[in-house]
């Protein structure tokens, strides 16, 4: 592992960073020290310690979307990647599994990742019934027993009302693919009404301002539902931006283990 590290001061060098505390900094710059050469702490609970810090200063962090908590306890420093740039001969990769839960974005900055759709011939969507299997035969023949033979000129007719059904048949899968995942953009009522019904905790506002000023298509899906990014906000997103520090603390960062 590197022994030295670098900081970036389009990171620290902001209103938002310089406003925080100064216990809250400290702890920042000695968890950029600690962190392995992917960014991940092990030990988080252990530094706030030795530094003096409290865990009020690591929910600031994670509030203020420097750090990215996971159940295991494990964090992850958002801007990792903007900090520093390590050589090959001295590159040692993490060995915390929850890396392959993040993903970076076209700033350099680590995001939760978005699930994969499955894959044609997975466990979870087997492959296509091939012609000639046991469960679909070949089709018969012309001339066969089962099957009499047909004049050239039916023949021919036949073939083109086969083609032009087939072509009917490829141009209406592909509109209804291309309005499949066409992504459509939620009105705040609609939001609103999707967080009610079922049951979500963080606020319509904070999702709307936080996707119009980032963009809708954010991930690696960029055709992916509004309704499935809400779940994901559920699951893994954290309090909004602009949140006062002294403001009331999410109760999903009250459930980091500390």
């Amino acid at each position: 592992m590197a022994d030295k590290r670098m900081m970036s001061k389009s990171v620290i060098d902001t209103d938002m960073f310089l406003d925080m505390p100064a216990s809250t900094q400290c702890l920042y710059f000695h968890m950029l020290l600690r962190a392995d050469d992917d960014g991940f702490l092990k030990n988080a609970k252990t530094i706030m310690r030795t530094v003096g810090a409290s865990p009020d200063d690591v929910k600031l962090l994670i509030a203020k979307r420097y750090l990215i908590p996971f159940e295991s306890g494990i964090m992850a420093i958002k801007h990792w990647r903007i900090h520093n740039y390590i050589k090959k001969d001295r590159y040692k990769p993490t060995d915390c599994e929850e890396i392959k839960l993040l993903e970076v974005n076209e700033k350099g900055e680590y995001v939760l990742a978005e699930p994969m759709r499955n894959q044609v011939g997975s466990k979870m969507e087997p492959t296509c019934i091939q012609s000639g299997t046991v469960l679909e035969p070949m089709r018969n023949q012309v001339g066969s027993k089962m099957e009499p033979q047909v004049r050239d000129r039916d023949r021919l007719e036949i073939g083109k009302d086969r083609d032009s059904r087939e072509s009917s048949r490829k141009k209406s899968s592909a509109n209804n693919s291309t309005a499949a995942h066409k992504f459509v953009k939620p009105t705040l009522e609609e939001l609103k009404a999707y967080i009610a019904e079922n049951g979500y905790t963080f606020p319509a506002e904070a999702f709307m301002d936080y996707y119009e000023s980032n963009g809708w298509k954010v991930g690696r899906n960029p055709m992916k539902s509004w309704q499935a990014t809400c779940r994901t906000w559920q699951r893994h997103e954290l309090p909004r931006k602009e949140q006062d520090n002294q403001g009331p603390v999410s109760p999903e960062i009250d459930n980091i283990p500390f």
